[in-house]
């Protein structure tokens, strides 16, 4: 039996085959000529409208899982639907329907599907759509960007004025709970190795109280740039200097005055800086009147930096410093005259010292006078233009400093020698046996070296010289 059947199918099976090539033909040629409808599923993404409804009612909505697309069918004429393709056709949920899924206890929209081509001959055959959504309340508020820095300025320089050119002022809009937790708005600009102006477009960042920065992707921003600007200064170590003015109670003096800063940095621009060499503290903010023990004080510099200049260190702006004041004390000590120099001796001539020690009476700060011996003094006496004879010399002492002499003290003092041999002329040598012209000495009260003073009070109403 399987014989005949086999042989039936093979029997005149070219033509049977052509009868099955011809019949597909026609199938086609049926189908092109009465094009029969179909059904073809697309995907598109949703546009919503009508926000403004919502925003109206200060709420906010957010499409749930991020999912702003749509799958649907659409029947048409076959050749009509094959040259269609997702982007032909449009998704658009009307916020103004906008109502409750009691299933899933959120919020849904209607969506609705039109062709952008064939409007007359595309169906979209789906069951009704929707938008699901999450809906909060809306926030809104406002911020005023600061501009700040990243990285350091180039060696020498100094960051100066920071500004944000246009408006700085930020309206922010979006969920209520994002919202509440915006604190302040920053637009950083990068100055790392800088030396000279420079200015930058700047996305501002957002941050909570804690400094953590708060995703911008669900919120509404006024503004998404700024532009900052950095000057760049120049700088320069200066000096800090300071005074006293009054005079401390009876019998006291000022022995010094220290502060913690020697020297301050300052900013500016050069032209500025370069006459710039140090900073004077006005003497009245250390007013030592009548004053009987140490004065400290806090002083704060700011006010007295030149004009157009600032401080780089914040932290340097407020200056610890101490006046020391301490009783005055005077003393007598006798002095050996080998302790003294003798000075602008003619050649040819040589000086004894009548006595071996010289008393003096030595006036200054308590703390120095306990201390001093009286083979620890060192001095000098002048003999200029002395010839031979008797002579009573002035004593120069080189004494520490707030030190004096209490009053003139002289030396008595032979000099011998031979003006001829000494190579001088007749009527060279002053008169035999004379005192030293106090005006060719050098003034008692003065030190070695000492700067200039002011005069303070010192114990039973003597003068003596203060702090420098």
């Amino acid at each position: 039996m399987l014989k005949k059947l086999g042989k039936k199918i093979t029997n005149n099976f070219g033509l049977k085959l052509l009868a099955t090539l011809f019949a597909v033909v026609l199938w086609v040629v049926v189908i092109n000529i009465d094009d029969p409808t179909i059904v073809l599923q697309f995907t598109t993404s949703v546009t919503a409208e009508n926000t403004d409804y919502l925003t109206a009612q200060n709420k906010y909505f957010e499409v749930l899982d991020g999912k702003n697309t749509v799958t649907f069918n659409a029947s048409a004429e076959r050749s009509v639907l094959t040259e269609m393709s997702n982007s032909d056709f449009s998704a658009t949920a009307d916020m103004e329907r906008i109502e409750y899924n009691e299933n899933t206890g959120n919020y849904r929209v209607p969506v609705t599907i039109t062709p952008k081509r064939y409007t007359n001959k595309v169906t979209v055959t789906s069951k009704q759509l929707y938008l699901e959504v999450a809906l909060e309340d809306l926030g809104t508020t406002q911020k005023v960007i600061s501009a700040t820095t990243r990285g350091t300025v180039a060696d020498g320089c100094a960051l100066g004025k920071l500004e944000i050119t246009g408006s700085n002022l930020l309206k922010i809009s979006g969920p209520a709970s994002i919202i509440s937790r915006i604190d302040h708005a920053v637009a950083t600009i990068n100055v790392d190795g800088v030396s000279t102006d420079v200015t930058d477009s700047v996305v501002p960042v957002l941050y909570d109280a804690d400094g953590n920065v708060i995703d911008t992707t669900r919120l509404k921003l006024s503004l998404s740039t700024v532009t900052v600007s950095a000057q760049i200064l120049s700088t320069r170590d200066v000096s800090l200097e300071f005074d006293t003015t009054g005079k401390p109670m009876d019998g006291y003096m000022v022995t010094g005055i220290e502060y913690a800063l020697d020297t301050v940095r300052i900013k500016g621009e050069s032209a500025v800086l370069n006459t710039v060499n140090r900073i004077s503290i006005p003497k009245e903010v250390l007013d030592v009147t009548d004053m009987s023990e140490d004065f400290e004080t806090v002083v704060d510099i700011t006010s007295y930096l030149p004009e157009e200049t600032a401080l780089v260190l914040a932290s340097d702006a407020k200056v610890e410093v101490a006046v020391r004041i301490e009783p005055v004390q005077k003393k007598s000590f006798e002095v050996p005259v080998t302790n003294l120099t003798v000075e602008n001796l003619r050649d040819g001539y040589e000086l004894e010292f009548d006595e071996d020690t010289v008393v003096v009476e030595i006036s200054g700060p308590e703390s120095i006078i306990g201390a001093l011996k009286a083979k620890g003094i060192q001095g000098a006496v002048n003999a200029n233009g002395m010839g031979s004879g008797s002579h009573r010399l002035t004593v120069e002492l080189f004494l520490e400093q707030y030190c004096w002499l209490t009053e003139n003290v002289r030396v008595p003092v032979t000099i011998t020698g031979n003006a001829t041999e000494a190579g001088g002329a007749a009527g060279e040598n002053p008169a035999e046996g004379t005192d030293q012209n106090p005006a060719e000495g050098v003034a008692a009260g003065q030190n070695a070296g000492t700067q200039e003073m002011t005069e303070i009070t010192g114990p039973e109403g003597e003068t003596a010289p203060a702090v420098p």
